[in-house]
């Protein structure tokens, strides 16, 4: 056997022997393997990302990203969290309302 096929057969062996302990190629998890409880300052966050429970993570997650570039995990069910995930759907649905206003808004243009 040459030693690329060798290789290929040590790399295969090795995914096998990983996927029978437990885990996958990709190793998905949950993103937040512990949660901040109190709240944070809501100046220093500059992104919110919620995510619900998905195929390889059953917990709701709700990450801020601070504008210092660090991620913050906080508990979805704390009053913080609910708090900024109900001011972002707020924004987020005002934000469409005014897309929906332009689009339909007819356009008139005036020649001189």
């Amino acid at each position: 056997m040459n030693t690329a096929m060798t290789v290929i057969v040590l790399l295969v062996c090795s995914d096998v022997i990983y996927m029978i302990q437990g885990g996958t190629i990709q190793d998905p998890r949950c993103r937040c393997p512990t949660v901040h409880a109190g709240g944070v300052n809501i100046s220093s966050i500059r992104k919110l990302t919620y995510y619900p429970p998905r195929s390889h993570c059953s917990k709701e997650e709700v990450i801020v990203t601070l504008k210092t570039g660090g991620l913050l995990c906080l508990d979805p069910n704390g009053s913080f969290a609910k708090k900024l995930i109900k001011r972002q759907t707020k924004v987020n649905q005002q934000r469409q309302n005014q897309r929906s206003i332009e689009t339909l808004s007819p356009h008139t243009t005036t020649s001189t």
